[in-house]
C-alpha cells in the first residue's frame, strides 16, 4: 500500500510540472547511473529504458555506466570514482557488496552530490551506508516470497528436497534472496542444496542438468536470479514433462516467458525494473529542483506465471515489464 502511495504521489508531483506548462531545458542536471551487471545482462533493459524515460521527460542529462563483465566490482567501483571526479548533480548506484561502496559514497554524499541505490543494497540498509534511499525489491523477503508461493500446496514436513540456482555467489542480492528461500525451506523441513550457476545461462543449464541427474530426487529448482530458464532447458533434455519440476526464480528475460508459456516454469517474481530505473532520476530531479528529500520505494513482488504471462510478454516487448 505504501508503495501505491508513493508512486501517486510521484505522479501528482510530475502531472503538475507539466500541466502547469513548465518547460524543462535540456540537460540542466546530469545524473550518473552506475551499475554491477554486465553488458550481456538483458535484465537491465528495463532499468535503462525507465531512466532514460524519465530523463527525457524531465529535460535532464543521464549517462548509463556498466562493467563489461558481470559482477566485475572492481570496474564499478572505478566507474563509481571517475564519476565522482565529474562532479555530475546526482549519483544512482547498486550496492553489491557489504562495504565495499561505503568510502566512495560518504565521499560523494560529504562533497554535496546525492546518491540514490538501486536494485541492490547494503544488507545493512541506511545503518550499513550513506545512500539516501533505496529503489529496489526487498531481497530476503522476495526469496522468502518466492518460495512460499513455489511450495504452495505441498506438504510441511515431507522429504521434499529442491536445488537452489545461485548466480552471483557471495553478491548482495544474490545472497539476501538465497537467505529468504532457505529460511522459508527449512520452516517447511525441506531439504536444499545450493549451486553456483553463474549468470552465463548456457553454462547454468550444463550445471543444472548434471546436477538432476545426480540427484533425481529433486522436488524443484529455485533460481535467485533468471537461471530457471536453464533449469526448465536442462529438465526438457533430460524427459521431465511439464509440472513435473516446480521451477520459478526472479525476473522477466525472455527466455523465462517462454517457459512459462511451455509450462516448465512455475511462475517468477517481477521486481519492475523499469522503475528502478524511472525513480531514481525522479528523485534526484525533485531533490536538486525543489530541496526535496529522498525516500525508499520497495518496488514489490509481482507474481507472473500462466494467468498473465501474454500480456506481460506485450508489455516486455516494450522494455516495460
Amino acid at each position: 500500500m505504501r508503495r501505491l502511495v508513493v508512486l501517486a504521489l510521484v505522479g501528482v508531483v510530475l502531472l503538475g510540472l507539466l500541466g502547469g506548462g513548465q518547460a524543462f531545458a535540456a540537460g540542466k542536471y546530469r545524473f550518473i547511473f552506475i551499475s554491477h551487471a554486465g553488458e550481456e545482462n538483458p535484465f537491465w533493459a528495463a532499468v535503462y529504458k525507465g531512466a532514460q524515460d524519465a530523463a527525457n521527460l524531465l529535460g535532464v542529462d543521464f549517462t548509463f555506466v556498466r562493467p563489461k563483465e558481470e559482477g566485475d566490482l572492481a570496474a564499478q567501483l572505478a566507474n563509481f570514482k571517475a564519476a565522482l571526479a565529474q562532479k555530475p548533480d546526482g549519483i544512482i548506484t547498486t550496492i553489491p557488496h557489504p562495504d565495499m561502496f561505503d568510502e566512495v559514497i560518504k565521499e560523494a554524499i560529504d562533497a554535496g552530490i546525492p546518491v540514490i541505490c538501486s536494485n541492490t543494497d547494503d544488507p545493512e540498509g541506511a545503518k550499513g551506508n550513506a545512500r539516501l534511499a533505496y529503489i529496489g525489491q526487498d531481497l530476503e523477503q522476495a526469496g522468502y516470497f518466492l518460495a512460499s508461493k513455489l511450495t504452495e500446496g505441498l506438504p510441511a514436513g515431507e522429504k521434499y528436497h529442491f536445488l537452489i540456482s545461485v548466480g552471483g555467489p557471495g553478491l548482495v542480492w544474490a545472497e539476501q534472496r538465497a537467505k529468504g528461500i532457505t529460511r522459508r525451506l527449512e520452516e517447511l523441513g525441506y531439504t536444499y542444496e545450493r549451486l553456483d550457476t553463474t549468470m552465463k545461462m548456457d553454462v547454468a543449464q550444463s550445471r543444472i542438468q548434471a546436477y538432476l541427474q545426480a540427484h533425481p530426487e529433486t522436488k524443484g529448482v529455485i533460481a535467485v536470479e533468471y537461471n530457471h530458464a536453464s533449469a526448465a532447458k536442462a529438465a526438457k533434455n533430460l524427459g521431465y514433462k511439464p509440472g513435473d519440476l516446480l521451477i520459478g526464480g526472479f525476473d522477466l528475460v525472455p527466455e523465462v516467458l517462454a517457459e512459462i508459456k511451455s509450462g516448465y516454469i512455475k511462475l517468477t517474481i517481477d521486481q519492475q525494473p523499469y522503475l528502478q530505473g524511472y525513480l531514481p532520476i525522479v528523485q534526484l530531479y525533485l531533490m536538486k529542483e525543489y530541496g526535496l528529500s529522498a525516500w525508499d520505494v520497495n518496488t514489490g513482488n509481482a507474481v507472473v506465471d500462466a494467468s498473465n504471462v501474454d500480456l506481460v510478454i506485450e508489455l516486455s516487448q516494450k522494455r516495460v515489464r
